[in-house]
């Protein structure tokens, strides 16, 4: 039986923004849980007075951008931001924006791009990710190489806690911390420390150009090492990316083998003496179809290609495993893992981000994660990596068997959360220890 207070919630937002038919809520909803109402606040001073009535009434409650993860939530509210979507400030000579979290992320990349500028962390899954999401997961992706990780776009915020209390954090000033850094330790954080109200965004100018160069391989070793050999000659680009075969026929359907896309993104005569330089590399080293793309339509066509992927592999987090190791350590790593998997040209989905030492790996149906995992982390760790995230290190303390330095991660995880969230109200579902 739920407690949730549907007539106070209507006074809270409008009648016309809290939605309690189980056939209207499904659009906003994922996830195994039954919450009792989608509330759509349009203001900070409603989300505030949501948070404080779920606290009054020991009710849980979880946030998300277009659509929100029911993990946890059943009989409590599911908080969905799409009304406030505003760009509040564009600040273009001081490189900012004050964005509500409920914009899209990729309807933000397009906002900035009209003014040339750039935002260059990528959508987490591009149809329903916001930006409110894209800190609150806080995932970098493969041009971080060169641009970052996604965290260091984040110079402040507005945050409702989960006792109902505002915080407001940080500036426009890109030197602005001293000591304990609050405002990159909210992001990750996934929801359970508060709630993204505004954020404050630290934007780039465009690129002078962007090229790509694109080629197919046979075998997915021989892709890879093309990315050792530019390494080596000191060739940097934005983003290095190999796609495996399954994969490839997401990002570009009449694609037969494995895609290799690099990424070069700066200015103009110096992106086209390393396109060409690429170019020779991929082909010397056995690729087919190897192409210069330098018109936007295209160019665009095969980064949306890529993000089709990321959106794909990111859908299905139960089902992937990743794991990172030195750049030149990939040659290794990849002939050691088909021992585990059998031909990774047909497997379920293989990304490689070469310049980060990479892989994200789809698994097949039926294959046992953690069991998986914990095979895939003692390969990385033998080439000095391991599974990334909370998982690999947890998988590694199982390695050393020290129970006490995964005991101590576990325990400050969950007092650090007691601290904010004392009756345990917001994001229930989330695990930081995942």
């Amino acid at each position: 039986m739920s407690n949730v207070n549907i007539s106070k919630l209507k006074e809270i937002v409008g009648e016309a923004n809290v939605i309690d038919s189980s056939s209207e809520m499904a659009k906003y909803l994922k996830g195994p849980g039954k919450p009792a109402v989608v509330v759509l606040p349009g203001k900070t001073s409603e989300v505030s007075s949501i948070v404080k009535l779920a606290n009054e009434q020991n009710v849980k409650l979880a946030v998300g951008g277009a659509v929100v993860n029911t993990q946890g939530i059943t009989g409590g509210i599911a908080l969905v931001m799409s009304r406030m979507n505003q760009i509040v400030e564009m600040d273009k000579l001081n490189l900012v924006a004050i964005v509500e979290p409920g914009l899209l992320h990729r309807d933000f990349i397009l906002k900035v791009a009209e003014i040339g500028l750039n935002f260059p962390p990528e959508p987490y899954e591009v149809e329903t990710s916001s930006i409110g999401g894209c800190f609150s997961i806080g995932d970098s992706d493969s041009k971080s190489f060169e641009y970052g990780p996604t965290r260091t776009f984040l110079l402040g915020f507005e945050m409702v806690l989960p006792t109902g209390e505002i915080l407001e954090i940080g500036n426009k000033c890109i030197k602005n911390v001293s000591g304990l850094d609050f405002i990159h330790f909210a992001v990750g954080s996934q929801g359970t420390f508060g709630i993204f109200t505004k954020l404050l965004v630290k934007l780039l100018p465009q690129p002078e150009a962007k090229k790509a160069v694109i080629g197919t391989f046979a075998s997915l070793h021989k892709a890879n090492a093309t990315f050792n050999t530019l390494i080596k000659r000191n060739v940097h680009p934005t983003r290095m990316n190999l796609i495996n075969a399954s994969f490839a026929k997401i990002a570009k359907p009449e694609t037969e083998g494995q895609l290799v896309i690099v990424d070069l993104q700066g200015f103009k005569d110096s992106g086209k003496n390393i396109a060409n330089e690429v170019a020779s590399v991929l082909t010397l080293a056995g690729g087919f179809d190897v192409k210069i793309i330098e018109d936007e339509v295209e160019y665009d066509q095969v980064i949306n290609g890529w993000l089709k992927v990321r959106s794909e592999f990111n859908a299905k987090p139960e089902r992937t495993v990743e794991f990172v190791v030195g750049p030149m350590k990939m040659p290794q790593a990849l002939a050691q893992l088909e021992a585990l998997t059998g031909d990774l040209g047909a497997y379920p989905g293989v990304i490689v981000e070469g310049l980060l030492g990479y892989v994200g790996l789809a698994l097949p149906e039926g294959t046992e994660k953690l069991a998986f995992a914990t095979k895939v982390n003692k390969l990385a760790m033998s080439l000095g990596g391991n599974v990334k995230g909370l998982l690999g290190h947890k998988l590694k303390a199982e390695v050393y068997n020290d129970a006490e330095m995964w005991k101590q991660t576990t325990s400050l995880l969950n007092e650090l959360r007691q601290q904010f969230d004392s009756k345990g109200i917001l994001s229930p579902g989330v695990s930081l220890e995942a």
